[in-house]
């Protein structure tokens, strides 16, 4: 562990000297092992470091796809190993993005996800976190882009409550969930198509039909005026980081290896509907979840539609209800595999209209929940300004985009 100069010798966080920096191989391992008392979970800090490590070589993570930050003031001495004094750290992990702007085309971006913020414990309410924000917010306008060119947002996840981030321009979104309880065996009498499981050999050409569906919804007409459309996209690199998260904990805390890695279900119009999973490893019991990284549906955009009581209607009405029992088969499925690995839920995240009937049909009292202290979905936009009637609108906004 560093040696920190006394707390009484902390430069103010307005000082000129504070700088936000990359940090250099020495100073990743110091502020994640600072880190590992927030974040490391049931894993002890020899694991947590190992995991980090393993995280940082995955396809969506190597090749300078995180970077890791950290709040220095360059005035101070070097720490007695040699480092910069670390006041407080963050790092973000570059993702691919979609954007609409209205009577534009829909193009891709890099939007930058933002995660471990974390403010050494000695140094706490003194500002540090605030200012590296501050910095970090700056530095993302133009991090990675093109030359001249300008990010369009970056995101982040909140355990702290709204307020915080929203002051420093991430504003919070829709941050629901649905937990259903685990399920020991599945339950044909619903009336439920009988699903296939996923593995990872199926995930790309998953991610890649589910891309494809995402890139048609968004360039679709709103209702609305002024209406931005954003999205991260749910690719394979995506889903692999998440899954070697997983794996990576299951072999150490359990010498278990997950194998399925999502469901799939078919409704008698032809139309598929998967999802993709992932396995959580809490300290404790309720935070062994099941989340459902991604729940899609092809022709997804009939989804939140209303049936019509029009009698030409019927048959549409009919191929809804049939969309739900397959939604509700894959969400099953999740239930049954909640339960074969000890886990407390399974939840999703901000359910559909029709994910919500689904689940119902499952568990008939489950409700929506809404979160107002941990992971609350936050977006900043970077781009350039926007008229005051135009609206962000955060498509797919789901687990799977969290870091």
């Amino acid at each position: 562990m560093p040696v920190w100069l006394n707390t009484m010798d902390l430069p103010d966080s307005s000082a000129p000297t504070l700088q936000l920096v990359q940090a250099s191989e020495p100073e990743i391992i110091e502020s994640s092992t600072l880190g590992s008392i927030s974040w490391a979970g049931p894993l002890d800090t020899s694991n947590y470091l190992r995991r980090e490590a393993h995280l940082r070589n995955q396809r969506l993570t190597r090749d300078g796809g995180i970077t890791y930050w950290i709040l220095v003031d360059t005035a101070a001495p070097p720490t007695a190993r040699g480092s910069r004094r670390i006041l407080a750290s963050c790092e973000t992990i570059r993702k691919r993005a979609l954007i609409a702007l209205p009577g534009v085309a829909i193009r891709e971006t890099i939007c930058h996800g933002i995660g471990s913020v974390h403010c050494n414990q000695d140094h706490r309410g003194k500002g540090f976190g605030r200012r590296m924000m501050i910095e970090l917010a700056n530095t993302l306008d133009t991090w990675q882009q093109k030359e001249g060119e300008r990010a369009d947002f970056s995101v982040l996840w909140s355990d702290i409550g709204k307020d915080f981030y929203a002051k420093l321009g991430w504003k919070t979104y829709s941050s629901k969930h649905i937990a259903l309880p685990p399920k020991s065996s599945h339950e044909h009498a619903l009336g439920i198509p009988t699903p296939v499981t996923l593995t990872s050999e199926d995930i790309d050409g998953i991610c890649s039909t589910d891309e494809a569906n995402l890139r048609s919804e968004m360039v679709k007409p709103t209702l609305a005026g002024s209406v931005v459309r954003v999205a991260l996209v749910p690719d394979a690199a995506t889903m692999q980081w998440h899954h070697s998260r997983e794996e990576f904990l299951a072999k150490v805390l359990l010498g278990r290896w997950p194998n399925l890695k999502g469901a799939m279900a078919e409704g008698p119009d032809g139309r598929r509907v998967w999802c993709i999973w992932t396995r959580t490893f809490g300290s404790s019991q309720d935070q062994r979840v099941l989340n459902i990284l991604r729940l899609s549906v092809e022709g997804e955009r009939s989804l939140g539609q209303p049936a019509s009581s029009k009698p030409n209607d019927k048959l549409r009405d009919h191929a809804q209800q049939a969309q739900v029992k397959a939604i509700a088969a894959v969400l099953q499925a999740a239930q049954v595999e909640a339960f074969d690995w000890g886990m407390s839920s399974v939840q999703f995240w901000n359910p559909s209209p029709q994910s919500v009937l689904a689940a119902r049909h499952l568990e008939p009292s489950a409700e929506i929940v809404e979160r107002h202290e941990e992971s609350l979905a936050s977006l900043r936009w970077h781009g350039r300004p926007m008229p005051d009637n135009a609206t962000i609108d955060w498509i797919s906004n789901e687990k799977f985009a969290w870091c």
